[in-house]
């Protein structure tokens, strides 16, 4: 799904829980524990020599972290924009987090022409717009293959800067079509025993992907610049380039492996058994439960790395156990401990994890509450006389299946291609979240925006509503769907419903219940074009608090017609 260095990355890596065997001094109920909310300062490096270890230490993540089990939420959820003082604009109209295609390296990244061999292709757009390039006016019919290399040797005579730059440069592309036999494998320019000449299926963009859907909003509508109309997809895909190299912090070191093994005694920190689980639950309570912070996981334990962005967790088990329980869910026996002896309690746990998947490239924002999937963890805490986690190791039956690594972008980002502007992708950010433009036809929107900063009762099924009148929509034809963005500020967010009708009848339900302790919703949701119908009338939001003890405002509600 994609190729991902970390050094092209540009990421800080960090580290997390380590169980290791050996003695120590007892515990102390006010131990500091690397990075802990709890101290004064920061450990200082000394102590224990069964702490958390360099790639598995969660203060390589966060230097404000709670490690008390008690006091980490049980579920999260990602509600809030990262983005949202950067770009206030897109604040109720875009959703937190969006998906996208990983634009394979084999499929040209971000010079396909994904609309058709005729429309020109993200890069190619780009460099009509700002590099004075017109480019070609014929793409070639493959790839790779007999007679590849000779129109992609006419294609580069042609091809603007980045547009080029990006199919011959961009992860080896070019091997694809040189007429050579790249890899060795007896095959020229074609798939074999290593890819297409080397370059392979799963390599793409998503390590660019993953940061650029968590600090930047989703484009909401196509811009045209110098004459050029950039769909959102086209959009997408430019910010995407501009994300290749991000700077980030990073837990959990890399597995290089194809085939797994395990030894049962091992460390839980080498790099094919961590993320050290430890580590991975205070990172992921503290960044979606206590916090609102971007997170990605490598959600392959091998050597292929598949980065998704985490968008929330739920425990769904959390029990403490006695030593011969714990061991037999790690495939160990016996009644004794020996992974971590400052260990002074055991729990049992199984989280959730829901990350985003890919989508496709489209004329409309797409957010992402139809490409939400979700992986299962089984694993065992180990808490010091504190009550705060300490380390951790996967039972059994996660010990294959289990993040290989987690990271954070922390805000830096620039293109590998010489020929693309950060400047102007902010540009081309900023316009597609602008209010949009009024005029019809195919790839524009039509706005309607509501502010009626309505109270939510608590627990009352009454609720809180919101109307907003669509008018000058009639005669349109090739409405093909439509953004409802919402602004909610409540500190239960798991307390509500949300509904949309349109004059009295019921459209769609939204939201339900979701979220858990998670405060507040600034989130948009996507309606079909059957789910809109004619799109004229009266459109209702109501929102419902089910619960008792929170309380809330609806403060903004959008409707974003696609037409």
């Amino acid at each position: 799904m994609k190729r991902s260095l970390l050094t092209t990355l540009g990421l800080t890596i960090i580290g997390g829980a380590q169980l290791l065997t050996g003695c120590a001094s007892s515990d102390s109920a006010n131990e500091c524990l690397p990075g802990d909310i709890d101290c004064a300062a920061p450990s200082s490096g000394g102590g224990k020599a069964d702490g958390y270890d360099y790639k598995n230490d969660p203060a390589r993540m966060s230097q404000h972290l709670t490690y008390t089990l008690t006091a980490l939420p049980k579920k999260g959820w990602r509600n809030t924009p990262v983005w949202k003082d950067t770009y206030p604009e897109a604040v109720g109209k875009a959703a937190t987090v969006w998906a996208d295609t990983y634009w394979p390296t084999g499929e040209g990244s971000h010079n396909n022409r994904w609309q058709g061999a005729t429309i020109q292709s993200p890069l190619e757009k780009y460099d009509t717009a700002f590099n004075n390039a017109a480019g070609c006016a014929h793409y070639p019919s493959a790839f790779y293959g007999a007679g590849a290399k000779a129109e992609w040797d006419t294609y580069y005579g042609c091809a603007g800067p980045a547009a080029k730059w990006q199919v011959q440069n961009f992860q080896g592309g070019a091997a694809m079509h040189d007429g050579k036999d790249n890899d060795g494998d007896g095959k020229t320019d074609d798939y074999g025993t290593d890819g297409i000449d080397g370059v392979q299926g799963w390599w793409g963009t998503c390590h660019a992907w993953t940061p650029a859907s968590q600090l930047v909003p989703e484009p909401q509508h196509a811009v045209t610049l110098a004459g050029v109309k950039f769909e959102v997809g086209d959009i997408k895909a430019i910010i995407q380039n501009a994300f290749d190299t991000t700077s980030a912090v990073m837990l959990g070191g890399r597995c290089n492996a194809k085939d797994i093994t395990h030894d049962v005694h091992g460390s839980a920190n080498d790099d094919c058994s961590d993320v050290n689980p430890g580590a991975l639950h205070v990172i992921m309570t503290n960044f979606l439960g206590l916090s609102q912070l971007p997170l990605v996981e490598d959600r392959t334990a091998n050597y292929e790395v598949w980065n998704q962005p985490v968008v929330g967790y739920e425990v769904t088990m959390q029990a403490k156990v006695a030593t011969s329980a714990a061991n037999k869910c790690v495939g160990n026996t016996g009644t004794t401990w020996t992974y971590n002896t400052a260990a002074k309690s055991l729990y049992e746990v199984k989280m959730t994890v829901s990350y985003v998947v890919e989508g496709a490239p489209s004329l409309a924002p797409i957010g992402y509450r139809d490409n939400i999937s979700t992986d299962n963890y089984h694993y065992i805490l180990e808490l010091n006389g504190a009550g705060k986690i300490i380390g951790g190791r996967f039972c059994a039956d996660s010990e294959n299946a289990h993040i290989d690594f987690l990271w954070s972008p922390t805000g830096t980002w620039a293109p590998s291609n010489p020929n693309v502007d950060v400047a102007k992708v902010k540009q081309l950010i900023k316009l597609s979240v602008a209010a949009a433009t009024t005029d019809t036809g195919s790839g524009t929107t039509k706005d309607f925006p509501s502010s009626p900063n309505a109270a939510i009762p608590d627990n009352n099924p009454t609720g809180a509503s919101a109307d907003i009148n669509v008018t000058g929509v009639t005669g349109v034809t090739g409405v093909t769907g439509a953004t409802v963005s919402v602004d909610i500020t409540h500190t239960y967010s798991g307390d509500l419903t949300l509904t949309l009708s349109k004059d009295g009848v019921a459209v769609k339900t939204l939201r339900k219940n979701t979220g858990g302790g998670t405060a507040n919703i600034v989130d948009s949701y996507t309606l079909t074009a059957a789910e809109v119908g004619t799109a004229n009338g009266r459109w209702t939001l109501k929102v419902v608090d089910n619960a008792a003890q929170d309380v809330g405002t609806l403060n903004k509600f959008n409707l974003s017609f696609s037409l």
